[in-house]
């Protein structure tokens, strides 16, 4: 069914008579602020965007929209690089407004509503000393969990998917759930790296731990050194503490300098993190060394590179260890970058998160390796412009694809890589497939990372 501008209103007056929060169209003055995501890329138009304020509000659309045979789409946060959240003429269940957070200090436990942002999360546990494993600030934490959720912390607290204790949530009938390790837990499975193919999670409960201070920070090499410097990284990580997890790759400062960057957070006692970073200073020349004591909330907070509204376009690849061929094709063919805002970045999956068994959960990679997030970005001009940006992600990540893990991260692949879910869901795929029959047999959560096609 297709909805043009002047039916909007009459149509949708009886959902609008249901719920407390708002509707919005595209004659609105508010639409296209509502209607924006982190990728200012994006610019699907949905017939209509209901702000939830509500889980009512929630199930209301969701019946409403499915009555009247139209295509739906679950917001979060809204940091979306791919344009998942917008259903083109379509309805939007946008979660946003409900991100309230609740700590229980004595069970050591977080409930979140399905808009919330890691940043809320954490502001709000800091209080008690606490913190989960989470991405940085802006990213929403329903999404980053369904895909499984790669943490600087995971080396010690596992992933997103690892620290979910429980997930109330709408499936595909209107019916509220609560799946957990008791009850539906057949989805609570799917749940934990399955991505949003079985409903809408309105709230979520994470495990807690004690965490205020992080040993982190950036450290800058020159880009002449980078094949050393990789060459040293690929031994060191090989016996790192699970305390220490690493970002590393190309960045462009501000002075328009383009530098390999190691970014190490050590989760323990400070004096050991001191230790266990220092070989990292003897890789190369310094350029920078910003390495030092911060508060978990400051660092999800200072990790905000990729500012809201620009242009963006993501590739990846899970590869298997940081082999000569790779590196290569990381200096030859990332450098130089197709924007001053694009960058290549990789973390190196291990530790506790690697100690999960593959069938434990929806996530299966559950083996040491680095993920790759190839990052291009930069502010419209022109579109020819576009497809540069586009063929520069795209080549490099075709070219490490022989030296990586079959499939990818599901949270980092674009819509048209459908051919690579089956593939990152492994021996898990089956099953997977099993339960988005029985949660939601006519596929009416298409539009979601991950997705499932029956």
């Amino acid at each position: 069914m297709t909805i043009t501008p002047s039916q909007n209103k009459t149509l949708f007056h009886e959902l609008a008579a249901l719920l407390t929060g708002q509707l919005f169209f595209p004659d609105d003055a508010g639409y296209e602020q509502v209607r924006q995501l982190w990728n200012g890329r994006v610019k699907t138009q949905p017939a209509a965007i209901a702000r939830c304020l509500t889980v009512e509000d929630v199930i209301h659309t969701l019946r409403w929209t499915r009555a009247h045979g139209l295509p739906l789409s679950v917001r979060g946060a809204g940091h979306d690089f791919a344009g998942r959240a917008l259903a083109q003429n379509g309805i939007v269940i946008d979660l946003s407004q409900m991100k309230a957070v609740t700590i229980d200090p004595d069970k050591r436990t977080a409930q979140v509503e399905g808009g919330a942002t890691a940043g809320d999360l954490i502001e709000a546990a800091e209080k008690y000393g606490l913190a989960t494993t989470t991405g940085t600030a802006s990213l929403g934490m329903s999404g980053f969990t369904l895909g499984g959720g790669y943490s600087p912390l995971m080396g010690v607290y596992g992933l997103g998917v690892d620290n979910l204790l429980s997930a109330q949530v709408v499936i595909a009938d209107g019916q509220l759930v609560t799946a957990n390790a008791q009850e539906y837990a057949d989805l609570f499975w799917g749940l934990r790296g399955g991505g949003g193919n079985f409903g809408i999670v309105v709230s979520l409960e994470y495990r807690l731990h004690p965490l205020t201070t992080v040993l982190s920070g950036m450290l800058f090499y020159p880009l002449e050194q980078a094949r050393a410097v990789f060459r040293q990284f690929n031994e060191f990580i090989a016996t790192a503490p699970d305390e220490l997890t690493i970002q590393f790759g190309f960045i462009q400062t501000p002075e328009g300098q383009t530098v390999l960057l190691l970014s190490p957070t050590y989760c323990g006692a400070l004096e050991a993190g001191e230790r266990a970073i220092a070989p990292l200073r003897t890789f190369g020349t310094l350029l920078v060394d910003q390495v030092q004591p911060v508060t978990y909330n400051a660092l999800i907070h200072r990790a905000e590179i990729a500012p809201k509204g620009r242009h963006y376009y993501s590739q990846t690849q899970s590869l298997n260890g940081l082999q000569t061929e790779a590196i290569e094709v990381l200096i030859e063919q990332g450098l130089p970058f197709s924007s001053p805002f694009s960058m290549i970045g990789l973390i190196n999956f291990h530790g506790a998160a690697s100690r999960v068994g593959a069938y434990e959960t929806a996530f299966a990679l559950r083996q040491d390796h680095l993920l790759v997030n190839i990052l291009a970005a930069w502010e419209p001009q022109s579109p020819d412009e576009e497809q540069r940006h586009i063929q520069w992600a795209q080549n490099i990540s075709r070219s490490l694809a022989p030296y990586a893990f079959k499939g990818g991260y599901i949270n980092l692949l674009d819509q048209e890589e459908q051919e690579r879910v089956p593939l990152t869901f492994g021996t898990n795929y089956e099953r997977l497939l099993d339960l988005k029959r029985k949660y939601d047999p006519d596929d009416v959560f298409r539009l979601t990372v991950g997705h499932l096609a029956l």
